[in-house]
């Protein structure tokens, strides 16, 4: 689109001072003729476009004249650059990415020394799958269309399930998908490295329910199945406590142990989560989860009963 490519061309200008119309042209792809209408354009908009002559001359926005930086300082600019790679190599190719991209990178002039921030938020056994599995996502809900996949449970089994996705979420280190599941007839949220032969399904009519009102159904969904569990950590492991737990829910006992008190949603994670800890930490409370997890234990043990 013309407005589109006027916008970047002058965000380009903007970022890099001087542009020749030559470099302009093999940016766009676009004949010569038709960057020297598009400048006459933005000159016609007010904006006051200069051109010298020479080497190192080229096209350039006069001094007198401003353009806001998209209210963003520099440092705010560069995260959200570096967040936004992050998020483009993980999405895949996609047009608004690159457009957000290419429209902020050159608002900003690159600072070599800027490029300290690195994020890495793919699974290290799925990575090129989770890649997949976001592109289809994202174009799934952009499309109002449904997906349709097979969902491993805690026994191993696959479970069929058509899903009306409206939003995707990293969270607790993993990718999620949200969205109105047509078999629980309800709002849920399902792990992506959990997700088995993924498709876009048919196109779907979107349910008129506001964002933050999905994110309270699902919330409530998952209060109902939340424990209070009380857990006994080694003097050895009291440091990294508040790697995993609020600081306020940490105390030390007379004997030297540190104890720790929340609230843990019901599901299988939770005993693998416990077990992380090894022998530096012990179940207390509630003693129906901790029989739960003797017998996990258990069961953990048979292949070795030689």
């Amino acid at each position: 689109m013309r407005v589109d490519r006027l916008l970047s061309m002058l965000l380009i200008i903007s970022g890099k001072g001087t542009v020749t119309g030559k470099a302009l042209a093999e940016h766009f792809e676009v004949s010569l003729r038709t960057i020297y209408r598009d400048i006459e354009k933005i000159s016609e908009a007010g904006i006051p476009v200069a051109a010298s002559s020479g080497k190192g001359g080229g096209y350039y926005i006069m001094d007198s004249y401003n353009i806001s930086s998209l209210f963003l300082n520099r440092d705010e600019a560069h995260t959200f650059v570096t967040v936004m790679k992050n998020l483009h190599g993980l999405f895949g190719r996609n047009e608004a990415f690159n457009d957000i991209m290419l429209k902020v990178e050159h608002t900003y002039k690159a600072e070599p020394d800027k490029d300290k921030l690195t994020l890495d938020m793919s699974h290290f056994s799925m990575e090129q799958e989770i890649k997949e599995y976001l592109g289809i996502i994202s174009r799934a809900i952009t499309d109002n269309r449904l997906l349709v996949f097979k969902y491993i449970n805690r026994d191993m089994e696959y479970l069929e399930r058509t899903v009306e996705p409206s939003s995707i979420d990293f969270r607790y280190g993993h990718w999620y998908v949200t969205g109105f599941c047509r078999i629980r007839r309800d709002y849920r949220r399902f792990k992506l490295v959990r997700i088995r032969q993924l498709e876009q399904g048919p196109a779907f009519e979107k349910r008129e329910l506001a964002a933050d009102r999905i994110a309270e159904v699902i919330e409530q969904s998952y209060s109902q199945r939340e424990i209070q569990v009380v857990l006994r950590f080694t003097s050895r492991i009291g440091a990294q406590l508040t790697e995993y737990f609020q600081k306020e829910k940490i105390s030390r006992s007379e004997d030297g142990f540190y104890l720790v008190s929340d609230t843990f949603p019901y599901e299988e994670g939770l005993l693998k989560f416990i077990l992380s800890f090894g022998k530096e930490c012990e179940l207390l409370e509630p003693r129906e989860l901790r029989a739960e997890l003797q017998q996990y234990i258990r069961n953990m043990l048979l292949p070795y009963n030689d």
